[in-house]
This record gives C-alpha cells, structure tokens and sequence, in this order.
C-alpha cells in the first residue's frame, strides 16, 4: 500500500540515518597488508558479522517465512508500568557529587586497584620495594583527578602539564601531585594478578568492569525506552579484539554494545566486543535471531517481561528478533536494513514525501522516502503520519512524516549526547596500552553517570562541564592533604583573614574590589576588603564565610 504525504517537501536532515563521519586519520597499505595476512583485526562487525541474518534476494524469496500482507495495522502494545523507576541508590538531595560518585566508584574499588598495582610494582622490581613508592587510596584519587583535569586543558605532551614556562605553566598540577609521581603511578597502573593463569582477553579489566557494570544496574531502573547503540573507543595500539569500522570517527578502536535509558541517558550496561563477551546464554535462540540479536537479548535480559520498549539501529533490527521480544512482553522499533532476512521486497519506487507498509501479526515494516529511502520496522507504531511542527518555507507547507520516524529520531538524538558530553571531557590519553585506556573509558562512564544521578535526585540542570570541576574538587578537598592553590577547593581548608584592599596603583584613596561572591549571583557589589591570601575581592559579610565554608558558593 502506499500513500502520499500531503507535503512534498522535507528540507529537514534525516537524522534517523546512519551519518558516515570520515576521519583524517589513512593507515599506510603495509598495514592494510599485514592486516589481511594475519587478520588481527576483527573485521567490521556491521557488513561482515550478518551473514546468518542477511539474505540475497533469491535467498529471501527462498527463505522468507513471513507472510507479509498490505492493509491497516494496529499493535499489541505491552503496558509498562513506572512505579519502580528511578533511582534505587541510597542517595537523597543533600547528597554530595563526591558521595553519589562513590556509589560506583567506591573507596573498595579504588583499595582493589590500589592493591593490584602495588603487587605490579613489586613483581616489576623483584621484592625490592621502596614504601615510598607504594600508593595508597588518598593517593589514587588524587591520580584520578588529576587526570581528569588534563582533559579540561588541552596540552601537546604530558611534562607540558608540570612545565615551568611561564607561558603555559600550570601550578595546580605541581601542588596537587609531582610529574615524576605521577608518571610512576600511570606506569604500575594494574587490574588484575598477573600470576593467576586465564584465557579471557579482557581479563586485565575484567573485574573493574563487572564491578561497574553491577553498580550501574542496581544503581538506577530505567523508565520504559531503552536505547542499544555501540560505541568505539579510539586505539591504534596493539589489540587482537580490536576493531575497524569505516562509519565511525575513530574507525579503529575497542568496540562495546551500551544499553542507556532513552529519559535521562543513564547507561544501563555494556558488553565489549570480544570473543568471551560475544559468547552468549544457550537459551538465546541464536540461529534465528543471529549474533546481533544475541547482544540485544543479552543487555535485556534483567528487563525482559516488563513492557518496556527498545529502539534500535540498523545492526541490531531484524523480524525474527522483533517477534522474540514480543514474546518477551517488550515493545520494539528501530530502523532495519532492506536487505535483512524475512523483510518483505518494498521494490515500487516511491516520490519524496510517499511510503509504503506491509505487516505480519505483530510487525510493521515502512519504508518512506525522505532525502533518501528510510527503513522502519515496529511493534509499537501504527502506519500514520503526524505534524513535525516544521515548515517548508518555499512553499509554507507543514512537513509531516510517519511517527515511527519521528519518534526514533528524538529518542536516538538523546542518547547521541552522551558521546557529545564524554568527547569533550575524556580522561583517555594516548600511548596507553588497551586495559589501561578501556578503564578511562570505564571511569569517564561511571562519571556521567554521576552526572545524570545526581542532577535526577537534586533537581538541579547543572551542566556537565561545571559537574566535572566539582567533582575535581570534591575529590582534592577530601583526599588531597598537600599544600594547594589558593583559588581552588582549598580555599576551605586553610585559614584566612580578611584585610583592608590597598591599591598602590589606584588614584583614589579608598580602592574597592568587586566581590566575587556577589558577582557569582550576579550582584554588582564592591567591597573595601579582600582575602590577601586568596587574591579575592569579599564583603566581610556573609561574602567571606561563604567563600572560605562552602564549596559551590
């Protein structure tokens, strides 16, 4: 059946298509040569890895089993009720960034890590151990947020963070730890006992991960949308299971599958690419479903019975795998390839603005024509269109389009920011062997979880970048003991004095200083009186107290 759109016109992007993003990065053609004739890179999961899923047309005339017939369609909706989600941690609104971070990554944790790499340390010099060498967990934290405030400056090389030039010098850095420090820390950096014999090739980072993975589910219960999307952590290193995807920024890279909440983008768990990882429960139907459907029931399984409803891309969307979650009691909808096996031939060449659907018991497959053909299968959308609330100015006619279209960009688009928010503030560095990046990866993930728990419970919509300095500061004001700067979190730990502003260089003899306390609230106030320590303008009242008492002020 197919049917027009009453407008023509769509100048709007087609954000539910897979955007192929291209990267300046070329690797020479010896590598290529010795990548085909080792083959240590696994190759792209999304064109090669579908075999069992896809089919040529002659095979899905074949062995399509489906009877797909025109006509209206109406879904059996599976109900999911709200009652249980939310956040399930023992957190409340007086909760502190630092307390809520330590849900996941708890004081235990970092006693874990702690252990492990002084045990490396020790192996790495045969028993000949200096205990100053030796970390500890104040200290670990520390490391952490140090390195969590090089991402918010961008430097060309490590030294340059403790550099003395007076052009890019950086103080905080020194007093917070010394570069030899930590250099040797990020060096012994460990996760695992290296004496214990294993054959799984994520076992360097295994247990932090399952570790994080635990919190992160009993953390928080999702409302009813979840999103499975995968993501690339960038490495050219050395990796067997490392994978090389051409759609990607990155293209090469440790690839994972991350379930999140479509409502608040909290993420839920993630599985990594692996061969131990991608081997899955024996009561998933895998022949059916095939590998990508194996991951999704996978990541569903605590949720699976419970109404939800996923939306998926292209590499995960299949009938076969629509019709199992179904049975589950879980709605579905994403977009699906054209070439997948049991879709139904949607060949009729279609003008811009028309679609066509056919349907099976419970499935609806739409192909509409926007900038480009779009696929769609649903258990959950009937075949109609709805008012995008857009115009098209030439003409001054609404744009409209099929609501499972719709609704797949907006929920797609939230879960897009999450990789927009970890870009710009990831603690990974390079010339870091696999296990040590992947648990940068790790932290940065249990951070913006942080974010999005803790701007859930207090209400606030705290921006994710003054988040992170908070958190920075959390973490230095509890664990960091060594003499600081001024200006910085410190401010709450040492004494300080009011005293008289005196301006040699002001014409004026009463000098005035504007308060940065006032300021911050967006009052104009300036004040005859300032911290000399601190190098700060304050009113002597409440100004200095809150400054010098109170964290975010």
């Amino acid at each position: 059946m197919i049917r027009k759109n009453t407008c023509e016109h769509d100048t709007t992007n087609d954000s539910c298509s897979d955007s192929e993003e291209t990267s300046d990065f070329e690797m020479p053609v010896a590598f290529y040569k010795r990548m085909i004739k080792k083959r240590r890179i696994l190759t792209n999961s999304s064109e090669s890895e579908e075999n069992s899923t896809e089919a040529t047309p002659k095979q899905k005339k074949r062995e399509n089993k489906f009877s797909w017939t025109q006509g209206d369609f109406k879904p059996v909706i599976h109900e999911f009720d709200d009652k249980n989600s939310g956040i399930k941690a023992s957190v409340d609104r007086q909760s502190s960034i630092l307390d809520i971070f330590q849900i996941f990554f708890s004081e235990k944790l970092t006693e874990f890590i702690v252990e492990q790499s002084n045990k490396y340390y020790e192996n790495g010099t045969r028993g000949d151990v200096n205990n100053s060498n030796v970390t500890t967990v104040p200290e670990m934290y520390n490391f952490l947020a140090v390195t969590m405030l090089m991402a918010r400056m961008q430097k060309t090389s490590l030294s340059e963070y403790w550099s003395k030039d007076k052009l890019i010098r950086t103080e905080s850095f020194e007093e917070i730890m010394s570069k030899d420090r930590y250099t040797l820390l990020l060096k012994i950096l460990h996760f695992c006992d290296n004496n214990i014999e294993h054959y799984d090739p994520i076992m360097k980072i295994r247990h932090i991960l399952e570790k994080l993975k635990t919190c992160f589910k009993t953390a928080f219960y999702p409302y009813e949308k979840l999103c499975i999307d995968e993501s690339l952590l960038l490495f050219k290193g050395r990796c067997y299971f490392k994978q090389y995807i051409l759609s990607k920024k990155s293209r090469f890279g440790i690839k994972s599958f991350v379930l999140s909440d479509s409502k608040t983008g909290y993420i839920q768990d993630l599985i990594v690419y692996s061969e131990a990882d991608m081997i899955m429960s024996e009561d998933i139907p895998s022949k059916s479903i095939g590998k990508s459907g194996q991951v999704v029931m996978t990541l569903l399984e605590p949720y699976l019975g419970k109404g939800h409803t996923l939306v998926t891309d292209n590499w995960y969307s299949s009938p076969s795998l629509f019709l199992e979650l179904h049975k589950n009691l879980t709605n579905a909808y994403g977009m699906v390839r054209k070439d997948r096996l049991g879709i139904p031939e949607l060949n009729k060449k279609l003008n811009k603005g028309e679609y066509v659907f056919y349907s099976i018991k419970n499935v609806l497959a739409l192909k509409w024509m926007g900038e480009r053909e779009v696929w769609m299968i649903s258990t959950y959308h009937c075949p109609n269109m709805i008012n995008t609330n857009k115009i098209y100015y030439p003409t001054k006619e609404k744009i409209i389009k099929p609501q499972c279209i719709i609704d797949y960009s907006n929920t797609m688009r939230a879960v897009d920011k999450v990789d927009q928010m970890l870009y710009t503030l990831n603690s990974t560095r390079k010339n870091l062997k696999w296990y040590k990046k992947f648990f940068f990866h790790l932290f940065d993930l249990a951070v913006y979880n942080t974010f999005i728990l803790y701007n859930y419970v207090t209400g606030r919509n705290l921006s994710f970048s003054k988040f992170h300095l908070y958190l920075i500061k959390e973490i230095l004001l509890k664990y960091n003991s060594s003499k600081s700067t001024d200006n910085g979190p410190f401010r709450l730990t040492e004494r300080h004095f009011p005293s008289p502003y005196i301006n040699n260089a002001a014409i004026r003899k009463n000098a005035r200083r504007k308060c940065v306390v006032c300021r911050k609230h967006d009052r104009r106030s300036e004040t005859h009186y300032e911290c000399k320590k601190c190098d700060v303008g304050l009113c002597i009242y409440p100004c200095f107290g809150l400054y010098h008492t109170i964290l975010d002020y």
